[in-house]
């Protein structure tokens, strides 16, 4: 199925659209992601969030490239878990040098 009929779906909101962006970009997705998460249950995360993030967002955006618009939210998804996952936890012990 092409982008535009995969956008169409979502602003008709058929969750059609959905598996129908997976079964198109989902080794994609995993391409993408996996320089930043090395878990595949990471991965599979991180992409379940970005397709909820594509749901919410289709409509009102309508991207130009279905490909480019997705991921771009997976990579920065992998980057916001990769910085989480490195922060300090509030209250922690500051270390000085």
């Amino acid at each position: 199925m092409n982008d535009e009929k995969i956008i169409e779906l979502f602003n008709n909101r058929d969750e059609r659209a959905i598996a129908e962006v997976q079964k198109k970009y989902g080794d994609i997705c995993h391409s993408v992601s996996s320089p930043y998460l090395p878990s595949s249950e990471d991965r599979e995360e991180c992409i379940n969030d970005a397709m909820l993030a594509l749901w919410n967002s289709i409509p009102p955006e309508c991207p130009r490239s279905l490909f480019g618009y997705l991921t771009g939210i997976v990579r920065n998804l992998a980057k916001s878990r990769v910085r989480a996952a490195s922060a300090q936890k509030r209250g922690g012990e500051v270390q000085t040098v």
